[in-house]
């Protein structure tokens, strides 16, 4: 039921491949953007549950000083985690355009010569 037939399959071979080819590149690229996206969303819960765990223990006015003290090295951590996350989704949409744009050429000199 899903089979081509005879007659047709070779006129739509040139259309496969490059569909084929473009799935495979969609799937891999949202497999990467989830691990990034899923690699940011565990740092950032692990640090409010630290930040839950240790607001927990302020008890008297010593360890709220303490404790917004600590904060400024967490706002630092934040903003370099952030960055960073910003730096490697750049990475990831640049990985992906090279990509996507290099399929598209291969195809269309594949369909252009072939």
């Amino acid at each position: 039921m899903n089979e081509i037939p005879a007659g047709l399959s070779q006129p739509l071979m040139p259309l496969i491949e490059p569909l084929t080819k473009f799935n495979q590149l969609t799937s891999s690229q949202i497999e990467k953007w989830v691990a990034l996206s899923m690699d940011s969303v565990k740092a950032y819960m692990d640090l409010g549950v630290a930040q839950i765990k240790v607001a927990l223990k302020v008890h008297d006015a010593q360890s709220l000083s303490e404790f917004t003290d600590s904060q400024f090295a967490v706002l630092s951590f934040v903003g370099h985690r952030i960055l960073d996350d910003n730096r490697a989704l750049n990475e990831w949409g640049a990985d992906c355009y090279h990509q996507s744009s290099r399929l598209a050429r291969f195809s269309l000199l594949n369909l252009i010569f072939k």
